[in-house]
Formats: structure tokens, sequence, C-alpha cells
């Protein structure tokens, strides 16, 4: 875990996927021995991450994830900190296990050393590291420092790798700091408990829809 400093902070099939992580992952365990995370139950608003996916780079315009109706796995991450190097892998095979469900995203930003990061040498060194370690994801820069400010101020980032899980109601459920080999099945846990009471709210919502019109809604009777 690199921490940051003041100048730094500148500014199912797929269930069965996600359980087979958890059953390969050796000494895994819940973190109840961390205190609870100030960012726990807080909301992410909007934020202005540069998609590194675009070949057009560096004049590739900003995006804005919607985080709202989606489970996400946010994390802070840099190609220069050698714990994030060894836990973005295991985040890239979550993702890939759960390729297929529609409200999951992985988010993961890519981050320099220090201040506000040049673009292009971000994207270069980004691409690099995923390709050297054959990991396929969707990759986000903070050039400005503006998203790491926020989070910094607000949300309790300190360090990296700095992982959030973020619900459908766009508040953050649960944090992991630095890296663990162990965080993996936590993670996977927690993003099940997630999808699964995302899937319970939308078949109560329906329900409801049901219940009152006395009909089922156009989504449910294709």
């Amino acid at each position: 875990m690199l921490r940051l400093s003041t100048r730094k902070r500148l500014p199912f099939s797929k269930w069965a996927a996600l359980w087979l992580v958890l059953a390969s992952v050796t000494g895994a365990g819940c973190r109840s021995d961390l205190p609870s995370h100030p960012a726990i139950g807080r909301r992410v608003g909007r934020l202005p991450l540069v998609a590194l996916t675009d070949p057009s780079l560096p004049q590739v315009g900003t995006a804005e994830p919607t985080f709202t109706g989606k489970v996400t796995l946010l994390n802070f991450w840099g190609t220069w900190c050698m714990p994030c190097r060894r836990e973005l892998p295991g985040l890239a095979r979550l993702a890939k296990r759960l390729e297929s469900e529609p409200d999951f995203q992985l988010l993961a930003i890519s981050c320099g050393s220090g201040g506000p990061d040049d673009l292009a040498e971000i994207a270069a060194s980004t691409s690099d590291f995923l390709t050297h370690q054959r990991l396929a994801l969707n990759a986000w820069a903070d050039p400005d420092g503006v998203v790491r400010m926020l989070f910094s101020e607000s949300l309790g980032l300190e360090a990296y790798p700095t992982t959030y899980l973020i619900g459908p109601d766009a508040r953050v459920q649960a944090v992991w700091v630095g890296y663990r080999s162990r965080d993996e099945a936590d993670i996977a846990r927690s993003i099940l408990a997630a999808l699964n009471g995302l899937t319970a709210l939308k078949q109560s919502t329906a329900q409801e829809e049901v219940d009152g019109s006395g009909t089922f809604p156009s989504r449910l009777s294709r």
C-alpha cells in the first residue's frame, strides 16, 4: 500500500463463476479487523473521467460513467505502484467472469505518481501494462486530479491501491485499502451480494407494477 502525500492528493453461471473465485483463493476472509471506512454510505456523483480505450488519445473527450442502477467496482491504481500491479489482475478476472452481466462495471482509474497527469503518458504506460499482462478491461484517467481530490477530501482516498464498491443507489458499500491476496475473495463476495440485492429489488419493483396494473410490464411480457 502506497499512501498519498498531501502533494499527491491534488488537487447463475455468472454466480457460479464468482463462487469459483471464492473457492480458489486461499486465506479468504472478511475485513472485520478494520474499522468502518468513512466513505461507507456516501453518494458518488458525476466524475469527469477520461476513457483510455480511444486510440485518438490525447484528444479523447471526458466521460461520465453512470453509477445509478449498476454495481460498480471503482479502483484507483497506477502502473508505478507495485501493490496495484499485483492487485489489478485479480480485479480483471472478476470483471471477465461478469462480462455478460449488464448491471456490473469495473472502473480502473490509472493514476500518475503525483500532481496533474500527462494524459498521453498515462495512456501509453497503461496500455503497455495491460498488454503485457494480457488484461482486458476499461481503463480510465483523471488527468487534472479532480476526481482524486474529490475522493481524497470527501471519500477517504489516502493510498494506492484503493477500491470502492458502489451500489445501484450510487452509494459506497465497501472499501478496500491497499492490497492483500485474500481481498479478491472478499471483493467477489461483496459484488455477489450487491448484485443479488439489485436483482431482488428489480423483482420487487416488477411485482409491484404487476400488482398495481393487473398486467405484466412490457419488458417482462416479451
